[in-house]
Parts: C-alpha cells; sequence; structure tokens
C-alpha cells in the first residue's frame, strides 16, 4: 500500500506566504517598519485592512520596488 505525503508544509516559507506583515515588508527592503508605514499612508505601497490587521500583497511589494527602479518620467 502506497503512502501520499502532503506537499504543503505547516509552516510556508515567506515565498509561499500571499499576504505580508508590515514587518516582513521592512525586512525584505532592509529598511524600517516606519518607513513602510510612512508609505502606506502616502499611498506609495497599497495595504490590505483585515480589521486590525494591515498586509501587503506580495505582488504589490514586486510593484513597488519595480516602481523604485525606475526613473521618474517627470
Amino acid at each position: 500500500m502506497e503512502t501520499i505525503s502532503a506537499t504543503v508544509s505547516p509552516n510556508p516559507s515567506s515565498t509561499d506566504t500571499l499576504l505580508l506583515t508590515l514587518d516582513e515588508v521592512a525586512r525584505h527592503l532592509r529598511c524600517a517598519r516606519r518607513s513602510i508605514e510612512r508609505h502606506v499612508a502616502s499611498h506609495r505601497l497599497h495595504a490590505v485592512h483585515l480589521e486590525r490587521s494591515v498586509r501587503v500583497e506580495r505582488r504589490e511589494l514586486e510593484r513597488f520596488i519595480a516602481q523604485m527602479r525606475e526613473p521618474d518620467d517627470a
């Protein structure tokens, strides 16, 4: 009899996580959490509000990083 093992780990790695905390975003960008809070407050970084929790989608973080790479056309 074959045993089928689950492919999903109980503790997902950061690359599997869809929503990141502000602390996780700050760690990825190697900056202070307060800097991330300022980007969210100024709407440069879009956040998801789940009741009292604030999260950032991984794809939004990638968009934010790409935007920072591009020079301003203004």
